[in-house]
């Protein structure tokens, strides 16, 4: 009965997931606004009805599917350092994949281009709160063991990890949704290059 009920439990889920992409997908080309539940059911040859046995209305699945894409992105950043010990390279490469995943994945990319508020400059108004707050967890462990390993020198991890990651998000915001630079690769690495050996000569 038990394998049963987790079987029937985990379909559920695949499905969920295939709904979340098309949303994705369609919330993506239309944004919020544009977009309905009758573009997405059409997208996964289903009934508009069909969606509703999964999600309430567009706007809870709107925000299920966003965080689906935000949760994908922040698990492949994050898998990228698992192997890595050294936690310079550790910061490098959570931020470069982070980026080139943005890069690649044009569905997730241009919800955010349609809809800054995913990443709100005012806190209160994160939707995302705790998906943004494990990227922040990740970052400040990172930092702790630069510390703990003399790689770092010591800071305050919570005023450091914000400040790291607010200019993360900035760097996406100008990079992706407001983007008023030449190549966000060269962005990145000059970024990067700065907060890991400063500017003073």
């Amino acid at each position: 009965m038990a394998k049963h009920t987790e079987r029937v439990s985990r379909k559920r889920q695949i499905k969920k997931e295939r709904i979340y992409k098309a949303a994705l997908s369609v919330f993506g080309k239309y944004g919020y606004r544009k977009a309905t539940l009758e573009d997405i059911a059409s997208e996964l040859h289903m009934t508009q009805s069909g969606l509703y046995r999964y999600f309430r209305d567009k706007r809870d699945l709107y925000e299920k599917a966003v965080a689906y894409g935000l949760v994908e992105w922040q698990r492949t950043s994050a898998s990228a350092i698992e192997n890595e010990s050294d936690p310079l390279s550790q910061l490098q490469n959570y931020a470069l994949t982070g980026a080139n995943y943005l890069n690649e994945n044009d569905d997730l990319r241009n919800v955010l281009i349609n809809d800054p508020s995913v990443f709100p400059l005012n806190t209160k108004e994160d939707h995302f709160a705790p998906i943004n707050r494990e990227s922040m967890n990740i970052l400040r462990d990172i930092l702790k063991q630069g510390i703990k390993e003399n790689r770092i020198r010591s800071v305050d991890l919570d005023y450091t990890t914000s400040f790291l990651y607010s200019v993360y998000v900035m760097f996406i915001i100008k990079s992706y949704v407001k983007p008023d630079i030449g190549s966000s690769d060269d962005m990145l690495k000059t970024s990067l290059d700065i907060l890991l050996h400063g500017i003073a000569k």
